[in-house]
């Protein structure tokens, strides 16, 4: 018995060659490549500059809304040796709630915090100037590093304005 082709049935390729298969590998790597040398760095960094930000401003209106009466009842923060802070009274008889007591930046393990932190103590008045931990006005500006170099950020505090940058 003899096969008669019909005219109907071509010879289509199924699947893809070998040619093809490689083409699309090297322009995944080639994509690939690309975006990893643009991805952004630094932005857990940036986060923990903003949430460190957040909590001196805390500081700030805590100091200026909680019954102020002199420098020793001034609220600040204090840069604990494990890299974390807590917000607190200049004296130690109050601090804030419990999230901002041995915080962390930008993480929600306790110490040891993953994210170095350097400065302080810092502390303001009723007037929101900026007070060291004896009480006294800080003549000049303070400064936080947050971050390992070269990825470290730098937050500012003004003399007489207490002012967070």
């Amino acid at each position: 018995m003899t096969m008669i082709p019909c005219p109907y049935r071509t010879n289509r390729q199924r699947g893809f060659t070998l040619i093809e298969l490689v083409m699309i590998i090297v322009i995944l790597g080639i994509l690939s490549a690309t975006v990893y040398v643009r991805w952004p760095v630094g932005m857990e960094e940036d986060a923990a500059a903003k949430e460190f930000r957040r909590a001196l401003r805390y500081a700030q209106h805590k100091a200026m809304t909680r019954q102020f009466t002199n420098n020793a009842a001034a609220w600040g923060l204090t840069v604990n040796g494990d890299f974390s802070y807590t917000l607190q009274r200049i004296d130690g008889s109050e601090q804030a709630e419990a999230e901002y007591v041995n915080r962390c930046l930008n993480s929600e393990n306790p110490p040891p915090c993953t994210i170095p932190l350097a400065g302080g103590p810092v502390y303001f008045n009723g007037l929101g100037e900026p007070l060291d931990a004896a009480g006294n006005p800080i003549a000049g500006a303070t400064i936080f590093i947050i971050g390992a170099a070269p990825n470290n950020r730098n937050i500012t505090i003004s003399a007489e304005t207490g002012y967070v940058n």
